[in-house]
């Protein structure tokens, strides 16, 4: 195969790359999951024919790049169910090599002409029937979220244990509240804003004139901060606000106010919260 065409499919990987990141974070059913990057490739089969040579190596490229992302740059696989996203996998690159064999390296032309337009109105037929249908997977895919919230709970646990084995000497508050808030601010923020980010936007921020946001914990600063910095502004921020609170206000409700200055989005402020829970039952196990 021509080494063009290899490295030009390589490149054409990563808009398929991002079009799924974005798809997951919609919790998009297991059936759009497996059949995007197949259509993905259909429809660059027929924008770019000159690249439409054993194009379901897209599909595999796509495969390890994320796999390699998810392991190594974000560090999120405890959050990925292994076995399912092996299965969907393979399913849709084994798709895309029956679709490139017997429909795309047997045509001069993927879009189709007028009179190919009855299979495109089954197929439409075919999709509104799947949408009719559609309300009988809710329990399957409620047990996907369960199983999520579960991986989500093994995250903070290993998180939890990682980090509070690294920052013990910082995180010493004589408050075990601020001392837990601060581990579950951490966790979410690293979750969010993984190493390979941060540095990234280190580099960055050296050319904006204004407070930016650096370390671990995402503090805003004139100048660049380092993990354990970030950390211990946090719970002196943390410490002082607690003193401005009425000391018979609810736990949770304490919380709420800590976080209140740092998110707007009370979405934010609620992830925090359950990963404070968590910890809370890891601690009384």
């Amino acid at each position: 195969m021509n080494l063009l065409i290899i490295l030009t499919q390589l490149l054409f990987t990563i808009p398929l790359f991002c079009v799924i990141e974005y798809f997951n974070k919609k919790e998009v059913s297991v059936i759009q999951k497996i059949l995007i990057p197949v259509v993905y490739i259909v429809i660059l089969s027929g924008l770019c024919s000159e690249i439409k040579n054993n194009i379901y190596l897209v599909v595999i490229f796509e495969f390890i790049l994320h796999d390699f992302y998810t392991n190594y740059i974000v560090n999120k696989n405890i959050l990925v169910n292994k076995k399912e996203y092996f299965i969907n996998s393979l399913i849709s690159i084994l798709l895309s090599i029956f679709i490139y064999d017997y429909y795309i390296s047997k045509v001069d032309n993927i879009l189709p002409v007028a009179s190919e337009f009855r299979s495109l109105l089954w197929f439409l037929i075919v999709i509104f029937i799947y949408g009719l249908l559609k309300d009988n997977i809710t329990r399957v895919e409620s047990d996907k979220k369960e199983s999520f919230i579960d991986r989500k709970r093994e995250y903070v646990v290993i998180m939890y244990a990682k980090f509070k084995n690294k920052y013990y000497k910082i995180v010493k508050s004589k408050n075990s509240l601020i001392n837990r808030l601060t581990y579950a601010t951490m966790i979410y923020e690293n979750c969010r804003n993984p190493i390979f980010y941060r540095k990234l936007n280190n580099i960055k921020n050296k050319f904006i004139s204004r407070d930016c946001k650096y370390g671990i914990m995402q503090v805003e600063s004139s100048h660049e901060i380092d993990d354990e910095k970030s950390i211990k502004m946090t719970i002196n921020k943390y410490e002082k606000e607690l003193l401005k609170i009425d000391k018979k206000t609810r736990e949770i409700e304490i919380i709420k106010d800590l976080l209140s200055d740092r998110y707007e989005d009370n979405s934010y402020i609620n992830d925090i919260i359950d990963i404070y829970k968590e910890i809370i039952e890891f601690e009384n196990r």
